[in-house]
Order: structure tokens, then sequence, then C-alpha cells
């Protein structure tokens, strides 16, 4: 009888589990088919809230099991105040990272693909860059309290030289001063102006904190850039210009910007790169932004180069470019 009874426990019990792994098969669909289907939605109206650019994404998939992007039809519009509503169309866009690296200082990625049907540099009437536009509404600057929290953060810390040395730190206990006393208030302002020239000739002295870049590591990256567009409506008659460049090229391990020798109209795809950084959330995202910034010294930020009309050297450097390729064709 016992060893009937133990059977008969012994199979509801498997019925128990077969029941519960099946319903938790079921419920990991269900959660699978709701993030798949929720997700481009949230990213893209963090995206459209945090800039104002117009985001339309056809497909996303964003497995965090194996750390796999895979995003077709991105493309993001100028805000309606620009006379012309093309920015980025980002054909198709994937990567797969390794998962137990995306939590460390340096993330690696088995592959990262990225087609751009075309990227528009757009200037409304009012002189307005949507490029500037975008990049200042998506990194917006850090207020006063942000930046002295990150010097603070950076500061460096000086130990007691008694502790240094092994020996006891004696804290000693500053006798207020009488206020009856008239020498001992001088003596108490004289104490606050110097420590104020202190803090003072401390704050000019402190460098200022220094961007960390990012480190990474990519085995395989594959660029492909099919249309740059200029478009400038500040000039009294608009000037718009587009350049087929159809730009293919692939590179294996890529750990630096530097590596990326490509022609100048790869520059338009630090955009790019903020788009995406904007749209896929962590490491992934962040990685790609570093990945596609310039870093040739032989092109500067705009910002560095006063009075120079930034679509202007764009396009003599695009022009330049074609001139090259021309040249070297058979």
């Amino acid at each position: 009888m016992k060893s009937k009874d133990g059977r008969k426990t012994n199979r509801a019990r498997g019925g128990a589990m077969m029941k519960l792994l099946l319903f938790l098969v079921i419920f990991g669909g269900v959660i699978s088919a709701a993030w798949i289907y929720f997700l481009p939605v949230i990213l893209t109206s963090t995206l459209q809230k945090h800039t104002g650019f117009d985001v339309k994404v056809t497909q996303l998939s964003f497995n965090p099991f194996n750390a796999k992007v895979d995003l077709t039809g991105f493309i993001l519009s100028n805000p309606s105040s620009f006379p012309r509503r093309d920015f980025i169309e980002i054909t198709s866009f994937s990567a797969n990272a390794r998962m137990k690296t995306l939590f460390s200082d340096r993330p690696e990625f088995d592959y990262a693909r990225v087609e751009v049907a075309y990227v528009a540099m757009v200037r409304s009437a009012d002189g307005v860059l949507n490029v500037q536009l975008f990049q200042d509404r998506l990194n917006p600057p850090k207020t006063a309290s942000e930046e002295e929290a990150e010097k603070k953060k950076n500061r460096k810390f000086v130990p007691d030289a008694k502790a240094t040395q092994g020996g006891p730190v004696v804290k000693k206990v500053e006798k207020k001063p009488d206020a009856s006393d008239p020498k001992a208030k001088n003596k108490e302002l004289a104490a606050k102006d110097k420590n104020a020239k202190n803090a003072k000739d401390l704050k000019e002295a402190e460098p200022e904190p220094v961007e960390r870049q990012m480190q990474f590591l990519i085995h395989r990256l594959e660029l492909r850039l099919d249309k740059v567009i200029i478009a400038d409506y500040a000039a009294v008659t608009p000037n718009i210009r587009e350049y087929n460049c159809r730009l293919v090229y692939a590179f294996n391990e890529v750990t630096d910007p530097k590596q990326l020798l490509a022609p100048f109209a790869f520059k338009s795809l630090e955009t790019v790169g903020m788009a995406i950084k904007g749209l896929i959330p962590g490491d992934i995202g962040r990685a790609m932004n570093a990945a596609t910034r310039s870093e040739d010294p032989m092109v500067k930020k705009d910002s560095d180069i006063t009075g120079e009309d930034p679509l202007k050297s764009i396009v003599d450097k695009l022009e330049e470019t074609q001139k090259l390729e021309e040249t070297q064709k058979p």
C-alpha cells in the first residue's frame, strides 16, 4: 500500500511540476511578446519627448538575454519649424554584444552593422542647424549644481600627513573666540578673509574635469552611407545639394574612432551615432555613438572654428572627396 501511495504522490508531483513549467513557458512568451511590442513605442516616445524631433521605427527587437539588437526603418525627422523635414533614415542597424562585457568598462561586440539611406543637414531661415539643435537637446548642458557635484566627485582626496606615516591622527578642537574681545573678533575676520582667498585660488587652480572616452571593442564593424543632403534656407536663395556617396566600408577589431579612415562624408555618421544612442539604451547605444565619432585631426569641431560656416566646410570637403574618387577611377 505504501509503495502504491508513494507512486501516486510522485506522479502528482511530476504533474504539478509539468504544469508549473508549462505556465512559465507561456508566461515567458507573453512577456517576450509584450517586450517586443511595447519597446519601440517606449523608446521612440522617449527620444521624441527629449528632442522634439519626430521618430518612427518600423521594427525594433532587443533580446536582453543575448544582448542582440535589430533595428529597421528608423526615420528621424526635423521639427515642423524647419522648411524640410528630412534628417536621418537608418535602413537597418544590428549589433551583437557579449553579455558578460556589457556591464564592464569595455563592452565587446562580435559585430555591428549600420546602413544609412541619407543624412540631411538642414539650416532653417533663422539660422538654426538641425544637427546642432538635435545634439543640444539630446545632451543638454549641465547645470551649475551638476558641474559642482562632478568636480567634487573628481577631486582627489589628500590624507593627513600623520595618517600616511602610520601615526595617530589628532583632531584639534578649535576654540571659539569671545565676542566681547575685539582682538579675537579681528582675528576671526582675518581668518575668514584668508579662507575665502584660499578657496578662490583653489577654485581657479582646479582643472576642469576631462570627459573620459568610452572604451569598446567591435570585432567587425560595417558602415554604409548612400546619400548626404545639404540644405541651407538661411540664404536669400535656398541652396540645396545632394551627394550620392554610396560608401561601403568594413573594419575589423575597432577600438578607436581613429581607425575609421574613411572619407569626410562619414563625419555625418556622428549624427547617426547620436541618434542610435538616443534610441538604444545602455552600452550598445553609447558604444555606437563613440565608434562613429570623428577623431580626424584634419576635421575640427564646428564650435572650434570661429567664424567658419559649418555647412560650407562640409560642402567643400564632400566635393573634395568626390574629386579625389573621380581621379582614382581607372
